[in-house]
């Protein structure tokens, strides 16, 4: 498979069982440039193998695992599984932030979507009225729990009930692709509807048949293969749940930018009019695209020219760093999100803010902006003139032709 793709990058392989120990450590387990494990099969049995191995054999390694079921996640922790993601309750938590707070769901889509993508538009999921969940599987249950805490009311249509189970309040018997299981589930005075089996045909039907019966509904449609893209693309939903697209997601913002999963940990208790200003200064920023994520270490490895500086003694300012080399008065198209320093989390830091060797710094902003930022950062004639505005000679020729101009 993975020659068919024909990948940019050479990935190297094994095929194996992962469920067996002594193939995991053919993969490198226990090499000492292992960083992580990430178990993403469709099993959650194998998923919790993995970790157990993972973390018995290599107890400093960083374990990322995919599960559906609460009682394989607690397993899992109990194990010390660094990351559980659950697409299902993720999509949930979504939603949850959706209704409550618009502009904080608005504020972690565009950060986290794909970088050079369009922004994505903002939705408002009705907070009052009346809601019909579409199936009473994992993700049935995972958003009719959500929309309870939230008081709203809710009716659940299924068709196998016996074999899903149901809610205390009972369930609609059918599939909901039916005119006849949609009006016995009030879709006459529903303002949203949750197209949420395990099956894409039958998740659509459901779409066409509810808007044909009413034109006010707020759709959520679950897409379980991606080869039906452009399908649920023509359903035009407004919020559409691909399990496997929401575990890429968070996986990949774990692995590349771990800051920013922190950072919208603490964003999350933030105010709505906080998360809005946000976005309104990023919608300034970027040119209708999702700006890049950068992290920035201050350390001699990476930025020797800032750490040398402040090792020093020097004073470094935050907006120093964000200035533009070719115009000093000029600030960089990026936004300072969250500084890590000893310990201590800032969440927007100021300009004025003082660096200090060690700090972490997560911002977003224009490929362009961080490109000229680590130009700055790992050279000493550059940040000088930033410091001072002084353009200094480097070479000892020009210096010697300096000294001669002066005299």
């Amino acid at each position: 498979m993975l020659k068919l793709q024909n990948l940019r990058d050479y990935v190297p392989a094994l095929h194996a069982n992962a469920r067996t120990p002594r193939h995991l450590l053919e993969a490198g387990l226990g090499h000492r440039q292992c960083a992580g494990v990430v178990a993403l099969t469709n099993d959650n049995e194998v998923n919790l193998k993995i970790a157990i191995t993972s973390k018995l054999l290599n107890p400093h390694v960083t374990v990322i695992c995919r599960a559906d079921s609460h009682d394989i996640e607690d397993n899992m922790a109990s194990f010390g599984t660094d990351y559980i993601i659950d697409p299902f309750d993720t999509f949930a938590k979504y939603l949850s932030t959706a209704l409550q707070t618009p502009g904080l769901y608005l504020l972690q889509r565009w950060l986290t979507e794909k970088p050079g993508t369009l922004l994505p538009d903002p939705v408002y999921p009705p907070t009052h009225g009346h809601w019909i969940v579409g199936g009473y599987g994992r993700f049935g249950k995972a958003v009719f729990n959500r929309l309870k805490k939230e008081e709203i009311s809710i009716t659940v249509m299924e068709a196998m009930p016996e074999k899903t189970g149901e809610p205390k309040q009972g369930v609609v018997r059918g599939r909901g692709t039916e005119e006849d299981t949609l009006t016995e589930a009030d879709i006459e005075h529903a303002v949203g509807i949750v197209a949420g089996t395990d099956n894409d045909a039958n998740n659509l039907s459901i779409v066409m048949t509810a808007r044909a019966m009413t034109n006010k509904l707020f759709v959520i449609a679950r897409q379980n293969y991606r080869e039906n893209d452009a399908l649920f693309r023509a359903v035009d939903a407004d919020m559409v749940m691909h399990p496997s697209a929401i575990v890429a997601g968070k996986i990949r913002v774990l692995l590349a930018t771990p800051m920013l999963y922190e950072f919208m940990s603490l964003a999350a208790y933030q105010e709505e009019d906080w998360a809005c200003a946000l976005v309104s200064r990023i919608a300034g920023l970027v040119d209708n695209r999702v700006p890049v994520i950068q992290e920035i270490v201050v350390d001699q490895d990476r930025h020797c020219a800032i750490h040398d500086a402040l090792e020093r003694g020097r004073v470094v300012q935050l907006g120093d760093i964000m200035r533009s080399p070719g115009d000093r008065d000029r600030s960089l198209r990026c936004i300072a999100l969250l500084r890590i320093s000893r310990n201590s989390r800032e969440l927007l830091p100021e300009a004025d803010t003082e660096l200090l060797p060690g700090d972490r710094l997560l911002f977003c902003g224009t490929r362009r902006a961080f490109s000229t930022m680590e130009w700055t950062l790992c050279h000493t004639a550059t940040l000088e003139y930033i410091l001072t505005g002084e353009d200094r000679p480097r070479s000892w020729i020009w210096r010697k032709f300096q000294e001669r101009k002066k005299r």
